[in-house]
């Protein structure tokens, strides 16, 4: 698995990439604009020149954008509808622009409305959203499912899936602390396990392109979404340890959205901790190779 973190794009978009390269970042996961304004930023195209061109010579890949929080493509209510598809669209234009892989999105929440009403109306913003853009994928969070949030279950992503009839351009991005959440037990080889083989019964392995590597304040079950930093949570250095080396898991990008050992967001601890786990969980002849 490659490690990546949440990276702040203040000052400048480019200035992400140093920031990354500055933590031990393999890939990259940023905000293409404030993620509590609908507003979109008009970059130049040299912005976004020097932005490829920086992330090229580090190395960073693959590139995601996370989405505005505001986001709600659930919604019943025609305007905050039409704001969620429109900030989605615009966080998929700017990853084409980058060359960016995908943007993540949460799907937002359907209230106290039944999830059969609800599910046209997220499928209906998909597909306009796709429409309007060219390349770059669309992954769903799965989230705890507190608060009527959508795509807390696995049924409701494949739901989602099956209803933009499987294409190519959507896909699911999973978060340890959300799994944790919402009741399954990533601390054994035996708990992934179960989650693994639920998820690619119900949605599909193949479907799985990225994960968000968060240790867990709340307990097991807690539908609580509070991240902390690998180790320091509920789910432990021996659940993540687990979870980074696990032969289905290996091809992904993970990145961590922890709060930082220093209180000032994801951070290069974070990501050395976890570059641990994943030389310790490397064959013996492996490790000589590399040089440990």
């Amino acid at each position: 698995m490659k490690f990546g973190a949440h990276v702040s794009i203040r000052g400048a978009l480019h200035l992400a990439v140093d920031r990354a390269v500055a933590i031990g970042c393999e890939c990259l996961q940023i905000f293409v604009g404030s993620p509590r304004q609908w507003r979109e930023v008009h970059y130049s195209e040299h912005d976004f020149d020097l932005f490829v061109a920086k992330r090229r010579d580090a190395g960073l890949d693959p590139l995601v954008a996370h989405t505005a929080y505001l986001i709600n493509l659930a919604s019943a209510d025609p305007q905050l509808h039409a704001r969620s598809t429109a900030a989605l669209i615009y966080a998929l234009r700017v990853m084409d622009r980058l060359g960016g892989k995908a943007a993540i999105t949460h799907l937002g929440s359907r209230g106290t409305r039944p999830w059969p009403e609800a599910l046209p109306r997220v499928a209906a913003a998909l597909g306009v959203a796709l429409e309007a853009t060219d390349r770059a994928m669309i992954l769903l969070e799965h989230s705890v499912g507190a608060g009527g949030q959508v795509g807390g279950t696995f049924e409701e992503l494949r739901d989602v899936l099956q209803a933009v009839h499987d294409h190519p351009r959507v896909g699911v991005c999973l978060d340890s602390c959300h799994l944790f959440a919402a009741g399954w037990d990533l601390r054994t080889g035996d708990g992934l396990g179960a989650m693994l083989r639920e998820f690619n019964r119900t949605v599909g392995l193949a479907r799985l392109h990225a994960f968000h590597l968060n240790d867990s304040q709340g307990t097991l079950g807690s539908r609580l979404d509070r991240h902390a930093n690998i180790g320091q949570g509920r789910i432990g250095r021996a659940g993540f340890a687990t979870l980074v080396n696990h032969l289905r898991l290996r091809r992904l990008p993970g990145f961590i959205e922890t709060p930082g050992f220093d209180h000032h967001g994801p951070d290069g601890r974070n990501l050395r901790l976890l570059k641990q786990l994943r030389l310790a969980g490397k064959p013996r002849r492996q490790r000589a190779r590399s040089g440990h």
